[in-house]
């Protein structure tokens, strides 16, 4: 599996917003708002290769990798800064309109960060050229003194609008080229040697289509008031003698749930794009412990839902299981489910009998799964909006703090 490690959960408060409309990227703590992939072949895992240091992204080099945005970009001016730790520099790129599909070397247009040619661009561009012991790419302007030289500050600038590339390097115009892609993530790599980043931000001109960056709506909505179950309907397996408002109840300000029949209590209400906070605890130790927070479920109720479900089962917490023929991109069919297993290399549940979160954060139709701070899985589903539902499958366990930030 991909070494993918995304170090931020929220799409909201990915970016800190400036007077003039730019978007700090890096915030000079961590990697939130970002998404890590370095070579799957190799044992260094992606934090070791992009980690913070004085309030700068160190990058090793290698393995070969990059760190990406978590959000689409359209039409906008991209800057960074970057200088080599080493002596004398290396190979790096600052990738634009970077495609879904985490690889090695991504569709997309490629700045070239390479000593020597610094502004070259590969990739997704038009007019290319043979350039001489290397592939094709469209060369920058050959001047001298471009560069700062190796541990020096380099500035660079894309400004990416509709087809059209400008590349500027330390104040001048370099380079400029079409290409046909007209949105995505941007990235930083490494790829061979030592190198910092800072004073990373973006300035949109146009929001990527159908991905407008969400805002928090202020109001915070408590989906459980800690009192009844209103604003829920609650379904069981209807086979079964038990009543639903047995399998689920309110106790001392916790929504407790039988787990056996199956079935879930889901709002009434269904949602579009938002931040989901759940908390959940296991009652019995020698009890199954699996249950879900199922996300976009669709009309029709029955035992098995057409959604996405979190899966919070007892050492999977964070898998992502398509429920009732619900299609998640990447999934392993497994009979009549499609499972996405866990991206994170461990799981992050807590001991018996204390309590765990889960943050889930659905916008269009994709979904991030955090569990206890650790994002254990991002996920495409089908659906922009749908029920939450809280399950009963298998024992006892009890829920707390359920509440909802809407996003536009």
């Amino acid at each position: 599996m991909k070494k993918l490690f995304f170090a931020a959960a929220m799409l909201a408060t990915l970016f800190t917003s400036c007077g003039d409309g730019k978007e700090v990227l890096f915030n000079g703590q961590d990697f939130d708002g970002w998404v890590l992939f370095t070579d799957p072949t190799s044992d260094v895992k992606p934090e070791e290769v992009f980690s913070v240091k004085d309030g700068v992204i160190s990058v090793t080099g290698m393995p070969y990798g990059y760190m990406r945005t978590a959000k689409k970009y359209a039409d906008y001016v991209a800057h960074a800064e970057f200088r080599w730790t080493d002596g004398k520099g290396s190979n790096s790129g600052f990738f634009q309109r970077v495609q879904e599909g985490d690889k090695i070397f991504p569709t997309d247009v490629e700045v070239q960060m390479k000593v020597g040619s610094i502004g070259d661009l590969m990739g997704s561009v038009a007019n290319k050229v043979e350039a001489p012991g290397g592939p094709q790419r469209v060369l920058r302007l050959q001047e001298e003194g471009l560069e700062s030289p190796a541990g020096e500050w380099n500035v660079m600038e894309v400004k990416a609008e509709g087809s059209h590339l400008t590349v500027t390097l330390n104040g001048k115009v370099v380079n400029e080229a079409e290409t046909e892609l007209t949105e995505g993530f941007i990235g930083l790599q490494s790829e061979g040697g030592p190198l910092e980043f800072r004073n990373v931000w973006v300035k949109e001109l146009k929001p990527a289509t159908g991905a407008p960056a969400p805002e928090v709506i202020p109001t915070e909505i408590a989906l459980f008031n800690g009192r009844n179950l209103n604003n829920w309907t609650l379904f069981t397996d209807p086979t079964s003698d038990v009543k639903p408002e047995e399998v689920f109840t309110v106790q001392d300000g916790v929504i407790n749930v039988l787990g056996n029949p199956f079935g879930y209590m889901r709002t009434n209400r269904q949602f579009g794009n938002y931040r989901l906070h759940v908390e959940w605890r296991w009652v019995d130790d020698k009890a199954t412990k699996n249950s879900g927070c199922f996300q976009r479920v669709q009309p029709g109720d029955k035992v098995w839902p057409k959604g996405a479900e979190c899966q919070l089962a007892d050492g999977n917490a964070g898998m992502v299981v398509g429920l009732g023929g619900y299609k998640v991109e990447g999934a392993i069919q497994n009979g009549e489910f499609g499972i996405k297993p866990r991206i994170a290399d461990a799981p992050s549940e807590k001991p018996f009998g204390e309590w765990n979160e889960a943050d889930i954060e659905c916008v269009g139709k994709h979904m991030i799964f955090k569990i206890n701070g650790v994002v254990q899985n991002e996920a495409d589903g089908e659906f922009e909006q749908g029920y939450i539902a809280l399950q009963s499958e298998g024992g006892p366990l009890q829920f707390r703090n359920v509440k909802i930030f809407e996003l536009k």
